[in-house]
This record gives C-alpha cells, sequence and structure tokens, in this order.
C-alpha cells in the first residue's frame, strides 16, 4: 500500500474516511511511510494543552505496536469488512498482530453491545406486559418484535455520523463528554491510557556514566508506547501538538559504564573512515560485531582482531539481530538495500519481525522513506539514525544521533548510541524526520564555516593578523569549537580531513533540495555551497571542510597564484 494507490484503491478511501468518530471506535489509520494500519480512537492525554489545530484529527492507538499519534482525519478510516479484504498479501508479523487484535476487539465490542441489546429488549418486554395489563386496548397501536429474526442477526457495531463541535471548546468540553461515556467506552479508554508512554527522550551521556535523560524540546508529531523490557521510567504523556514538550526520566544503571551492552548481534556495513572508528567504539564497549565490506582489504584489520567477517552482504543480515549501515550517501545506501544478494535477500531467509535496520548514512528523507518502505515489507524494523560530527567526534564517542522511525528498534540499539554518541535523540515514528534535521544542522555548519572562511579571506584582504582575528573571536559571543578548530587549521594550512569537503557540500546540496521541496529561499547557503564548489574545482574535495577558505579566496588566489 504505502501511499502507491490505483484510483479505484484511492477514491474507496476518500469514501471511507467520510465520518466522524468517537472515542473507542474502531478504525485503520494511516501514518507516512506505512499502510493503513488497524486503530482506535482514543482520547488524547490529560495534560493536552488547548489548541486549534489547521485540520481536523484524533488520537490514535495502534494495535500491534502499541503506539499512538495524532492522525488527520483524512488519514483515518473505520474499521470494516472491506478494510480486512484490502489488506495486502505481503504482511510483516505486527500488522499480522495489529490486524488479529483489531478483530478481537470488533468481537467483544459486538458481543458486549449484544448483551446491553438483550437486557433493554427485556426491559422492554416487562414494559410491556404491565402496560398491556393496564389498558389492553394499547396492544394493537405498538409494533411487535419478531424474536426470530432478531436472534438470528448477528450483533453490528454501528458508527454514528455525529456534527463536529467547534475546535475551541473540545478542551472545554472534554470532561463533560467523558462523564457522558458509555461504560463500555469507558472501560476501552482507561485500558489504553494506561498503557500510554512518555514521549521523544534526549539520552545525554555525562563524564562518567549515562544515568540521566535529559529534558528536551521539540515539535514531534507522535507520542508511543513503551516496550516491556525497557528501562525507562514512563511519564506523564503530554499532546506533542503543536506546542513543545519537556519530560525528565531516568536510565536503570547497572554497570560503572553506564550501560549493559546488548547481547544481540550487531552487523556493521561499511568500514571508511567513519565505520571503522564506530566499528572500534563496540569493539571497546563489549558488543558482539561483525563486519561487511565492499572492498575486503578493510576488513583485513579486524579480521586479525577476531572480529566475523562476512564476504556476501545477505549473509550479515541472516546471522545478525541489528544491523548498521554507514556509506558514503544516498546512492550507496540504496544499493546496499536493493542489489542483488543485498539486505532484502538476506531478509526473504529471516522470520519477520527478527531483524533490525539502522541506517546511519546521511541521506535526504525521500531515500529513507524508500529504504524504510522495503525493510518494512521486507519483514525488517527500520530507523535512521544519522550521526552528526566529525570524525574526531567519533573517536571521543561524542557524536549527535538523530533517530527516526521504529521506536522499539530505537532502544534496542540503546547501548550501541551509548558507545558512539554523546547526545542521542528520538525525533519522531516519522521516517524523514531524522534525516531532514541532520540535514538542516549541516546546512548551519557549512554555511558557518563559509562565513568564516570569507571572513578570514576579507582578514587576507586587509593585511590584518589573522592570528589576532581568532583572539578576539573567542571574546565574542560567537565564540565556539568550530570556529575555533577550523580557524586555527587555516591559519595553520593544516587541512588534514576531519569533516571531508565534499561530504560537506553533499549535504549542502541535499538541504538546497529539501529547501526547494517547501519552496524555502536559502540565499545563504546557496552562496556558501559557492564557495565549496569553487574550493572543489580546486582540487580540495579530500581535504577538511576548513579548506572552503579557498573557495572564498578563490579571485586573489586566480589572480596571483596557479591552480594546484
Amino acid at each position: 500500500i504505502f501511499g502507491r494507490y490505483k484510483e479505484e484503491d484511492k477514491r474507496f478511501y476518500l469514501k471511507m474516511s467520510e465520518k466522524d468518530f468517537e472515542i473507542g471506535d474502531l478504525v485503520w489509520a494511516k501514518m507516512k511511510g506505512y499502510p493503513f494500519w488497524p486503530a482506535k480512537i482514543q482520547n488524547p492525554p490529560n495534560d493536552t494543552k488547548s489548541s486549534t489545530p489547521k485540520k481536523p484529527k484524533h488520537f490514535v492507538f495502534f494495535f500491534g505496536s502499541k503506539n499512538c499519534a495524532w492522525i488527520l482525519d483524512e488519514n483515518i478510516v473505520p474499521h470494516s469488512a472491506e478494510m480486512l479484504n484490502n489488506v495486502s498479501k505481503k504482511k510483516s508479523s505486527s500488522f499480522v498482530k495489529a490486524i488479529d487484535e483489531i478483530i478481537e476487539a470488533s468481537g467483544s465490542v459486538a458481543s458486549k453491545l449484544k448483551d446491553v441489546k438483550e437486557d433493554s429488549a427485556k426491559k422492554d418486554k416487562s414494559a410491556l406486559k404491565s402496560t398491556a395489563l393496564q389498558s389492553p386496548e394499547k396492544i394493537a397501536k405498538i409494533p411487535s418484535v419478531k424474536d426470530n429474526e432478531s436472534s438470528n442477526k448477528l450483533p453490528t457495531v454501528r458508527i454514528e455520523k455525529r456534527g463536529r463541535k467547534p475546535k475551541q471548546k473540545i478542551n472545554e468540553q472534554k470532561n463533560e463528554n467523558t462523564n457522558k461515556k458509555t461504560p463500555l467506552k469507558r472501560s476501552l479508554q482507561e485500558d489504553a491510557s494506561n498503557r500510554l508512554s512518555p514521549p521523544v527522550q534526549k539520552l545525554c551521556k555525562k563524564s562518567d556514566g549515562y544515568s540521566d535523560l535529559i529534558p528536551f524540546a521539540y515539535n514531534p508529531i507522535a507520542v508511543f508506547q513503551p516496550l516491556d523490557d525497557l528501562s525507562v521510567k514512563p511519564g506523564k504523556n503530554s499532546e506533542l501538538v503543536p506546542g513543545p514538550s519537556f519530560v525528565s526520566s531516568q536510565v536503570v544503571t547497572k554497570s560503572p559504564g553506564g550501560f549493559i551492552p546488548t547481547e544481540k548481534k550487531i552487523g556493521l556495513i561499511g568500514l571508511g573512515n567513519m565505520g571503522q572508528t564506530l566499528v572500534k567504539k563496540l569493539l571497546d564497549s563489549g558488543h558482539n560485531v561483525s563486519v561487511w565490506n565492499r572492498t575486503p582489504e578493510k576488513c583485513e584489520q579486524f579480521a586479525e582482531a577476531g572480529v566475523c567477517v562476512y564476504t556476501v552482504l545477505a549473509d550479515i543480515i541472516f546471522n545478525c539481530d541489528i544491523i548498521f549501515c554507514c556509506v558514503s550517501g544516498p546512492e550507496a545506501a540504496k544499493t546496499i538495500v536493493f542489489e542483488k544478494e543485498g539486505v532484502l535477500k538476506g531478509l526473504e531467509k529471516c522470520r519477520p519481525g527478527t531483524k533490525g535496520y539502522v541506517e546511519l548514512t546521511t541521506i535526504d528523507p525521500v531515500t529513507s522513506q524508500e529504504i524504510a518502505e522495503a525493510i518494512t515489507y521486507g519483514g525488517g524494523k527500520y530507523l535512521e539514525a544519522p550521526m552528526s560530527g566529525s570524525r574526531a567526534r567519533a573517536e571521543e564517542g561524542s557524536l549527535v544521533i538523530l533517530g527516526a522511525g521504529d521506536r522499539d528498534l530505537f532502544y534496542s540499539c540503546e547501548s550501541c548510541f551509548y558507545a558512539i554518541s554523546k547526545n542521542t535523540f528520538y525525533l519522531s515514528c516519522e521516517v524523514g524526520k531524522g534525516s531532514q534535521m541532520n540535514l538542516i544542522l549541516s546546512m548551519l555548519v557549512g554555511t558557518a564555516c563559509g562565513a568564516l572562511a570569507e571572513s578570514i579571506a576579507l582578514i587576507d584582504q586587509c593585511d590584518l593578523p589573522k592570528d589576532h582575528f581568532l583572539e578576539i573571536l573567542r571574546s565574542f559571543p560567537l565564540a565556539c569549537d568550530l570556529f575555533s578548530e577550523k580557524g586555527r587549521a587555516i591559519i595553520a594550512g593544516d587541512f588534514t580531513a576531519d569533516i571531508p569537503l565534499k561530504y560537506q557540500q553533499k549535504d549542502m546540496n541535499l538541504a538546497l533540495t529539501l529547501g526547494d521541496k517547501y519552496e524555502q529561499p536559502l540565499a545563504l547557503t546557496s552562496h556558501a555551497n559557492e564557495l565549496y564548489k569553487f574550493a572543489k574545482f580546486l582540487c580540495y574535495s579530500e581535504d577538511d571542510v576548513a579548506a572552503v577558505y579557498f573557495g572564498a579566496n578563490f579571485n586573489r588566489r586566480n589572480s596571483n597564484a596557479a591552480v594546484p
């Protein structure tokens, strides 16, 4: 399914969605990147702040995954036999579980409604008898009820169409409406609300341990259920649309290092400079790691250290529980998944729901969603977790991880993220949000480095001492490690790659493409990107991002010196 429907399917879902919903109604809801999923309408969290949403939406509990999210009404349709018949033949284990749960829930709701109808029918019969004794002449005016017909018909759940209340009065009338619910819907509502989880959490690494989850403000779209085996203590839920939310929790730590390495087998695809650093950090932290690389020569040092090296890509998928992919860019990431003996081939041999695929590569949101679709339909779980930081940060274990996708998989990777990152964020269940955030942050870094390069180029033109410029800059509010490190590198002429310039320019291009999609002007980023292109023209692609200085100083170099 996944949003690519035929025209008749589109008309079917649009027709099915033309209804209003009540708390406890069984529905099918669709999130971006996922098929229509069995779900149930439930009350939003109790501490919801009043707001006027742009489009009508409902708070939905998803069967199978036990997640919750705000879903637009246009993406919700009532539960029916037609929806069950339209389900794709190829289903993941969690999807199958969700279908079983909604069928069971619809049966229990129907049986309870039948009991209620039977009780009311008995009361009506007794009322008729008493009325008949008092005034027999009224019997002829009362329409007869055929018991045989009512007993033979199967009980059904009727969804009534109701007028929508003004949006600004929804929160004011919430308590009043809750008191008017039937015992059936109240019990369903309480059962679902008891299982809600805290919103997004920032996993923060301290100097000696990892005992705290630091509050983090953000504007996500969904709240998820906690896993049964998580060590995170659940907190109160809060509405995540449209304002920011804050949560403070604790992680139970059981070792001096602040975490216990997961017992799951870890596989890593891609042994570039960053990939090799990640493998070393995971091995040092006690993880069971296997590797695969397209060029076997890079695997030799790890084979000598006792690491299991696979020569066939599909084999590492079959033999590992969680597979990390760290390659050069979007095209390489797609090739890894879709090639003949690639990731999808390995998933064919595995039981659905047993494999997790984590994309660490910086890629665009569209590519990430395509990979997520393929992995999910192949029976795997998908998480995008692009890394923000340099090679030096990776060696220090102080990268920033920006996760989006399967929350179950996110927490399964907890010990791995602690080994390689300083701060880890779970942004959203919607695949693509982590990629977007990563590109925007990388865009900011690239633009800042371009501004620094232009400033130092102008310092050169004015014949001012560059070391004085950096010393003065340290006393400014703009002072930061990035300016200090790259400024020293420019002055010293040391452009040993920490953040390779070609990768930074690639990120700038992806960010500009993202801006085009949303029609967002990015004039500064566009100009900075030209500086990087000049530097690449001058053969500085393999050098550090600080070499953008030569792009900023291009005109002077072109008139006074030869191109290297």
